[in-house]
């Protein structure tokens, strides 16, 4: 029987765990935004229209489009808006519970009051129904007082954070030296993901892993270059956050059918399936489950199982994940 005869992509109970707030904000509200604050909306906002696949030239052109549409949100009610459509959008997709990346730093350096920040993120969040964890990162190439500034706003903040994130361009700065990061994340009972082996080789993701210490991998696509690394996936359970889509919008692979997504589901890696940024891309976590599963030949099992990996990975207390996939079952 086909994946899609057992799994209703679009009403089955479903998590994510790697899909960035500021990377959700569609073309329209970024342009609202603007408009809201008095501003002409800059001409690449269009670009990210979520209505048809994007090709960026390079990673380099991904990066520009998105801080044009980050740099939109002003002050925290821009922020409330966009938290609110955030979950609103989430829970209308039947995704029961959500991990999102924020970046912070970048919100503070652009003035904005941490405690207004937290509080707006909040509120946003609880009125589009909640069900959302913050899992708050900091770029490599912002440096490592930026890493140390983002721990100092965590500390202090009254938002549902449930983990700490490094991305960023890969190389930039060797991930050992962001070592605050898995301290911090030991001391206040969160979780550590890192963006690895996207752009990067292998060897991010290594370092992500025996240098940083990180509990997750986000994209880790390139270790399928690298046989010793995928063992040590599989055979850890690390939890390595695919997102198929992205990967091709942004030229690491020609097409979904030349995503290592099937290998790395065939050699045992704990691998999860999700949006990353999904009006850039024209996705949706549904969609991404039905790439994974043509490309794949999975089942509805294998559909549930990607899921409940999903609820495993999650950053929080064991008898949540428990319920998370008690729910995944429905």
């Amino acid at each position: 029987m086909h994946a899609t005869d057992q799994f209703d992509f679009e009403s089955h109970p479903k998590i994510e765990i790697h899909v960035h707030l500021e990377g959700s904000i569609a073309a329209d509200t970024a342009t609202d935004l603007a408009r809201r604050h008095g501003f002409d909306p800059p001409e690449v906002i269009p670009l990210v229209d979520g209505r048809y696949p994007r090709r960026f030239a390079d990673f380099q052109e991904f990066i520009d489009i998105y801080l044009a549409v980050s740099a939109q949100i002003r002050d925290p009610e821009d922020l409330r808006i966009i938290a609110e459509a955030f979950a609103h959008a989430q829970a209308k997709q039947n995704i029961i519970y959500t991990e999102t990346t924020f970046t912070a730093i970048t919100h503070v350096r652009n003035s904005m009051d941490p405690d207004e920040m937290w509080g707006a993120v909040r509120e946003g969040l609880e009125a589009g129904g909640g069900n959302v964890g913050l899992i708050v990162d900091t770029p490599r190439d912002n440096g490592v007082v930026a890493a140390n500034r983002t721990v100092e706003m965590v500390e202090a903040a009254d938002a549902p954070i449930v983990g700490l994130g490094l991305s960023g361009i890969e190389g930039s700065v060797p991930e050992g030296e962001f070592r605050v990061l898995r301290e911090a994340a030991d001391k206040l009972g969160l979780g550590l993901a890192a963006h690895a082996g996207e752009t990067g080789g292998p060897e991010r993701v290594w370092a992500a892993l025996d240098d940083l210490g990180a509990d997750r991998i986000g994209h880790g696509v390139a270790c399928a270059r690298d046989a010793a690394l995928v063992d040590r996936l599989a055979r850890d359970g690390i939890p390595v956050e695919v997102c198929p889509s992205s990967n091709v919008s942004l030229g690491i692979f020609e097409s979904l059918d030349d995503h290592p997504f099937p290998e790395l589901w065939r050699a045992g890696v704990n691998v999860t399936i999700n949006s990353d940024d999904p009006p850039f891309f024209s996705t949706t976590l549904a969609s991404e489950l039905g790439h994974a599963a043509r490309i794949a030949e999975l089942t509805g099992d294998d559909l549930l199982e990607l899921q409940r990996r999903a609820a495993r990975a999650a950053f929080v207390p064991p008898d949540e994940r428990k319920r998370l996939e008690e729910r995944l079952a429905l």
